[in-house]
């Protein structure tokens, strides 16, 4: 049988078509997370954009002193759980996604952190913004994160963090046993200074 050209692309169309499927279905794996991740951050930075200005006007809305919006968002067990449930601890409320390296990277960061404070009236609330349950699932597991998750899986377009404002990830909220804001976009390094 006579080469043909157009043999080249269609083999390459076919690998991509059966072969990148499955590792997005399983993003952790080493060879494609960055890309999986560059995908699906792109996407939702799109989405971030065409709402960008409301999302800053809502951000400064959330200002130091006032009360966190309360929320009810769903567990991974598909448990109902609202932020007023941890009223009388500190909480450090983190918008994050399996797609943003960073907030892999302050997720680990705090696994050393939580278990010195979580007996002592400190909770953390991770909230992703993830449209895919199992992709959320898998970094969790990964990261090797203990505190609580919930998500109602809307990505960026979530309205709870539309209401916070989120228009980068990590987005942070530390908020007090009374249910007011006393930080905001605090990381890991500075956590620790705020808590003690």
């Amino acid at each position: 049988m006579k080469f043909k050209w157009w043999f080249i692309p269609f083999g390459l169309l076919a690998v991509y078509a059966i072969v990148f499927p499955f590792f997005f279905r399983n993003p952790e794996y080493p060879m494609f997370f960055t890309v999986y991740s560059v995908f699906n951050g792109t996407l939702e930075h799109q989405a971030i954009d065409g709402n960008k200005e409301k999302l800053q006007e809502n951000y400064k809305a959330v200002t130091l002193g006032s009360l966190a919006p309360d929320f009810i968002l769903s567990g991974m067990n598909g448990k109902k759980v609202s932020l007023s449930d941890f009223e009388g601890k500190t909480v450090l409320l983190m918008f994050w996604a399996s797609w943003c390296p960073t907030c892999r990277g302050e997720n680990k960061e705090l696994t050393g952190l939580y278990p010195e404070y979580k007996d002592q009236g400190f909770e953390i609330v991770g909230i992703s913004l993830d449209r895919s349950k199992t992709n959320w699932e898998k970094a969790v597991e990964k990261d090797g994160v203990a505190w609580v998750q919930l998500s109602d899986l809307q990505g960026t377009e979530s309205p709870v963090a539309t209401e916070y404002g989120v228009y980068a990830t990590p987005a942070t909220f530390l908020i007090d046993s009374a249910g007011v804001v006393i930080g905001k976009d605090v990381r890991s390094e500075e956590l620790d200074n705020y808590l003690r």
